[in-house]
C-alpha cells in the first residue's frame, strides 16, 4: 500500500510554499530583496525558491530565452514548458531532469522562481502538485507579516527584517529587527528537553529575562499550558532606548518540544506589542515537520 503524502507549508519573505514532508530546508537567505531557499531530501536537493524584488512584471519569454542560452552547455534537451501558468524550461542534466519556472506576483513585487529536479525522469504530478502551492503571502491588514518555518508560525510587523535565523540539532531561533531600537522579536523552539530542563517553564520562563528587563511580572497561565511574563525592557546606559517587553513559554503536548517567544517593544511600533501574551504572535506548528508515514 503506498503511504500518504504528506507536506510541509513554509512561509518565508511572503512567498509560501507546500512541500514532501521529507524535503528538509538546507539553505535560506534573510535578504528581502533577494535571496534562495533550498530544500533536499536524503539523496539530493530537490526544490529551489529564488525571489528577488522588481519595480515590474518581467518580459518573461526573453528571461526564458536567455535561461535556454545560458543553460544550453549544461542541460540536455532543453524544451519550453507550462505548469499551473508558471512558464518555464525543462532538460536533462546527468542523471536528473531539472526544470525551472519564473513568475511575479503584483502584490509582493517578487519575481519568483522555482527549481524543481527529479532522479531519472521528469515528474509531472509532482511538479503541478507543488507549484499550484506556490503564492504570494502579503501582510495582513493589521500590518502584520506572516512566517513559518521550522515548525513555528510568526507574526511580526511588515517593516521588521530577518535578522538572524539559526538551525542546530535540538534549537532553532529566528530573530526579526525593528527599524530603530529597541525593537526585536524572537521566537525559539527547543527539542530534548527533558535533557536540560530543571524545574518547571514558568520557572524557567522567569530566568530568562536577564538584567535588562526591570519589574518582571509572571501573568496567570493561558490554555495549552501557556506561562506569560511582561516587563520593561531597561538596558543599562542613558542613551539605550526602553521598551515594553513581553515573553511567553509553552511545551507542546504534540512533540514535547519547548516554544518561546519574546517581544522587544519602543514606543514607535507600541501598537503591535501583544500587551496580552508574547504567544499571540506565535504558534506551534510540529505538523510542519511531520514524518512520512512508512508504506505497508
Amino acid at each position: 500500500m503506498r503511504a500518504k503524502r504528506q507536506s510541509v507549508a513554509w512561509i518565508w519573505n511572503q512567498i509560501g510554499v507546500e512541500l514532501p514532508a521529507d524535503w528538509e530546508c538546507l539553505q535560506f537567505a534573510r535578504d528581502p530583496l533577494v535571496g534562495r531557499c533550498a530544500f533536499a531530501d536524503r539523496y539530493r536537493y530537490r526544490f529551489e525558491l529564488n525571489w528577488r524584488q522588481t519595480p515590474g512584471e518581467p518580459d518573461f519569454k526573453r528571461m526564458m530565452k536567455d535561461y535556454e542560452t545560458a543553460l544550453a552547455g549544461e542541460w540536455e534537451g532543453i524544451r519550453h514548458v507550462r505548469c499551473r501558468g508558471w512558464p518555464g524550461l525543462t532538460g536533462r542534466r546527468g542523471d536528473e531532469v531539472v526544470s525551472r519556472y519564473g513568475r511575479w506576483f503584483e502584490e509582493t513585487g517578487l519575481l519568483v522562481e522555482v527549481v524543481l529536479v527529479h532522479q531519472g525522469e521528469r515528474d509531472a504530478a509532482l511538479e503541478r502538485s507543488v507549484l499550484s502551492t506556490v503564492r504570494a503571502v502579503p501582510p495582513e491588514p493589521s500590518g502584520l507579516q506572516l512566517w513559518r518555518a521550522f515548525g513555528m508560525e510568526m507574526r511580526v510587523p511588515r517593516m521588521y527584517r530577518l535578522g538572524e535565523c539559526v538551525v542546530e540539532p535540538g534549537r532553532v531561533g529566528l530573530r526579526f529587527d525593528g527599524p530603530g531600537k529597541p525593537d526585536r522579536w524572537i521566537f525559539r523552539r527547543y527539542g530534548m528537553v527533558d535533557a536540560w530542563l530543571k524545574g518547571d517553564v514558568r520557572q524557567w520562563l522567569a530566568a530568562q529575562c536577564g538584567e535588562p528587563v526591570r519589574g518582571a511580572r509572571l501573568k496567570p497561565g493561558a490554555a495549552g499550558g501557556v506561562e506569560r511574563l511582561e516587563g520593561i525592557w531597561r538596558p543599562k546606559g542613558l542613551l539605550l532606548r526602553r521598551g515594553a517587553y513581553a515573553a511567553a513559554v509553552w511545551r507542546d503536548s504534540r512533540d514535547g518540544r519547548l516554544y518561546h517567544a519574546i517581544c522587544i517593544t519602543g514606543k514607535k511600533h507600541r501598537r503591535f506589542h501583544p500587551a496580552e501574551g508574547a504567544d499571540l504572535m506565535m504558534r506551534s506548528c510540529p505538523e510542519f515537520l511531520a514524518v512520512p508515514e512508512e508504506p505497508s
